[in-house]
C-alpha cells in the first residue's frame, strides 16, 4: 500500500518503523519464506501446482546426460527478481506483500551475433491502483469481495526492453539451437503485450510460455485456499463474500526461482548470477568512465 493510504488510516510514522524493523528482521534470520502451507483450522493453506512432465517431447536433449544441449553461442537466460512472500500463514503473507510488493521475471535470448533482454511489465499504478493497494483499499471501504480485484486485467502492459530498475535475485541459463531461438524470437516480436494480469498473463506467464518454446517446462504456478475473514490492522476483516473468490491460483517469481535453483543444482541450465551482476558492474564503471584492466568473459552488452 503507498504511504498516502497509510496516512489516511493514522498510521504511517508507526508502519514505516515496523516496515523497517521487519527488513532488518529478514536479514538476521537469513531463511527463504516457505511457498508451502499445509491447511489450517482458519482454512488458509497453500500449494504449488505441479507439472504434468519436466521436457517437451522434443527437446534437445543430450542422450547420455538427459540435459538440454543447443549450438554454440545460443542461450535462453531467465532472470528473476523473488519477493520473498513468506505463505505459512495469512499474517505472514500480507506482511511481506507489505514490506516487499514487488517481484519480476525477464528474459535474455542470446545469439553469436546478437542480445536482447526484455520482458512484460504491467500493473503500474498510474491508471487504476495496483493489486495489492486495491485490496487493501476495498478491504478500508468494506467491499464485500476486496480480493476480487485480483481477478482484474489491467490494459497498461508493456513490452519491456534492457534491464528494470532492481538486479535479479537469480539468473539461470540453458542452451538452445539456433532453430529455438528463431522461434522464441518471433513469438516475442508477435506477442501482444498490453494486457496484464496478476492470475494469467504476467511477467512470470511469459517467461515460462518462453521457456516452453525452448523444450522445458517449469513449475511457477501456486493455489492459496483463502479464508473468507483475516486480521487485518488489527481487525477481523472480510475478504470474499463470494465462493468464487475462495481459491486463488496465479504465477509467482518465488516459486519460479525456486524451481530453477533445484534445476542448476541437478546440472540443468546453470547458475550464472554472479556472472551477470559483475557483467552489470563493469557498464556501470564504464559509464562513469572508470577504467579496469580486467573484463568478464562473455560480458553483457
Amino acid at each position: 500500500m503507498k504511504r498516502k493510504a497509510a496516512e489516511e488510516e493514522g498510521q504511517g510514522p508507526l508502519l514505516t518503523v515496523i516496515r523497517w524493523l521487519a527488513g532488518i528482521a529478514i536479514k538476521c534470520i537469513r531463511r527463504r519464506p516457505r511457498l508451502f502451507a499445509p491447511t489450517q483450522p482458519d482454512g488458509w493453506s497453500v500449494q504449488p501446482i505441479a507439472i504434468g512432465s519436466r521436457f517437451a517431447p522434443d527437446a534437445d536433449l543430450d542422450t547420455a546426460t538427459g540435459t538440454p544441449v543447443g549450438d554454440e553461442g545460443c542461450y535462453l537466460y531467465i532472470l528473476n527478481e523473488a519477493a520473498n512472500w513468506d505463505y505459512s500463514t495469512t499474517g505472514s503473507l500480507l506482511f511481506s506483500i507489505w514490506q516487499r510488493p514487488w517481484g519480476h521475471s525477464w528474459l535474455i535470448l542470446e545469439s553469436p551475433e546478437e542480445r536482447l533482454e526484455f520482458g512484460h511489465t504491467g500493473d503500474l499504478g498510474q491508471i487504476k491502483p495496483r493489486y495489492h493497494d486495491g485490496v487493501f483499499q476495498r478491504i478500508r471501504e468494506g467491499h464485500p469481495n476486496p480480493i476480487e480485484y485480483l481477478w482484474q486485467t489491467r490494459s497498461d502492459g508493456k513490452f519491456q526492453t534492457g534491464k528494470p530498475n532492481r538486479p535479479p535475485t537469480f539468473v539461470w541459463r540453458m542452451p538452445i539451437t539456433r532453430r529455438r531461438y528463431q522461434r522464441i524470437y518471433e513469438s516475442a516480436m508477435q506477442r501482444k503485450y498490453d494486457q496484464f494480469g496478476l492470475r494469467i498473463n504476467n511477467c512470470t506467464d511469459m517467461v515460462v510460455a518462453t521457456a516452453a518454446l525452448a523444450g522445458i517446462h517449469l513449475v511457477h504456478r501456486i493455489r492459496l485456499t483463502v479464508p473468507q475473514e483475516v486480521t487485518v490492522w488489527g481487525r477481523k476483516r472480510r475478504i470474499w463474500t463470494d465462493l468464487q473468490y475462495r481459491i486463488l491460483e496465479y504465477s509467482t517469481p518465488d516459486l519460479l526461482e525456486a524451481d530453477l535453483r533445484q534445476l542448476a543444482q541437478l546440472g540443468i541450465g546453470s547458475d550464472v548470477t554472479e556472472w551477470y551482476l559483475a557483467s552489470q558492474w563493469r557498464r556501470s564503471r564504464r559509464g562513469l568512465g572508470v577504467s579496469s584492466d580486467t573484463e568478464p568473459m562473455g560480458e553483457l552488452s
